[in-house]
């Protein structure tokens, strides 16, 4: 693992234990962790596989993810989508949950609902990761470029309903 994995995973995990610790001991928030899937082919399909590198920052996700308790990963149902979940998946030994990335507003609901005080991974696109943010914490952010790859939205959710929100850059 190299030195900027290992920085990303330390910083990952105290965002994790700073925010949890911050809980009565009989509450826990809600840990919500987006990211855009990872590098895709350039390709004349609506369904484009994961490029080289692409499949490297889905491995990589399971190293820096290593310590943390994961509860749930859900994707969208496209291919670039579940082959990005598919090694943490894999490695936390979950399946792999689908969304309907044309309805977050009711995702983002049931999410909260079905996963109060637990952590999941959801894996978006480009324009689904900041929308389904802005749906979860009431933020305003704007679709990421089609070139970046290496942004994830953290969303700590208190029991009480309110929430926190990090964007957080992974870099290879």
């Amino acid at each position: 693992m190299s030195l900027k994995y290992f920085l990303n995973l330390l910083l990952f995990s105290g965002f994790l234990s700073i925010f949890n610790s911050c809980q009565p001991t009989n509450e826990k928030s809600t840990s919500l962790i987006l990211i855009r899937h990872a590098e895709k082919m350039i390709a004349s399909s609506n369904d484009p596989q994961l490029s080289t590198k692409g499949w490297q920052r889905a491995n990589e996700l399971v190293h820096i993810f290593e310590a943390v308790d994961i509860d749930a990963v859900y994707a969208s149902p496209y291919r670039r989508t579940i082959d990005t979940a598919r090694p943490l998946a894999t490695a936390k030994q979950l399946e792999i949950l689908q969304y309907d990335p044309n309805k977050l507003v009711s995702f983002a609901q049931e999410i909260l609902k079905t996963h109060q005080g637990e952590t999941v991974v959801i894996i978006g696109h480009s324009n689904t990761t900041p929308q389904l943010t802005n749906a979860l914490a009431g933020t305003e952010y704007s679709d990421l470029e089609e070139t970046e790859y290496d942004w994830l939205y953290f969303v700590e959710m208190s029991p009480e309903g309110t929430s926190n929100v990090k964007k957080l850059q992974i870099q290879m």
